[in-house]
């Protein structure tokens, strides 16, 4: 029992702590967002590799979200995909939608339309570079 418990809290890491001053509220909600997305997309444990590191700092050690994740959050892929995995598991892979416009529409249909700003998101949206991450 006890080297279970040193198993587990060897395993167990705590992230770091920034004061409020510090935190970047702005950062932390994309990469919420990104790392949700992904996780209903691929699975948790089957994220890609390139992609479960959203960010990388370029030489003026400014932050960017990496090219391929840039790629995946303007295709309709990964949308779809979220929409058959979390709403649509039961019914006919058929329907599944094949792009944002469809996904749009269902997601309208079962009253979970998004907004944007109080705006209905339209499929121009998710296409739109660079990429609104408000």
């Amino acid at each position: 029992m006890v080297d279970a418990t040193k198993a587990m809290k060897k395993s167990f890491l705590v992230p770091e702590i920034k004061p409020l001053d510090q935190y970047d509220f702005s950062r932390a909600k994309i990469l919420a967002s990104l790392t949700w997305v992904l996780a209903k997309s691929y699975g948790a444990e089957s994220i890609p590799e390139e992609l479960k590191e959203p960010y990388y700092t370029d030489q003026y050690d400014q932050e960017h979200i990496k090219p391929p994740v840039i790629r995946l959050l303007l295709s309709s892929d990964i949308y779809c995909r979220v929409y058959q995995n979390l709403l649509h598991p039961a019914e006919n892979v058929t329907a599944a939608p094949r792009d944002n416009a469809k996904v749009l529409q269902l997601l309208g249909q079962r009253g979970l339309a998004p907004t944007d700003q109080e705006k209905p998101v339209k499929d121009e949206d998710l296409k739109q570079k660079p990429i609104k991450m408000g």
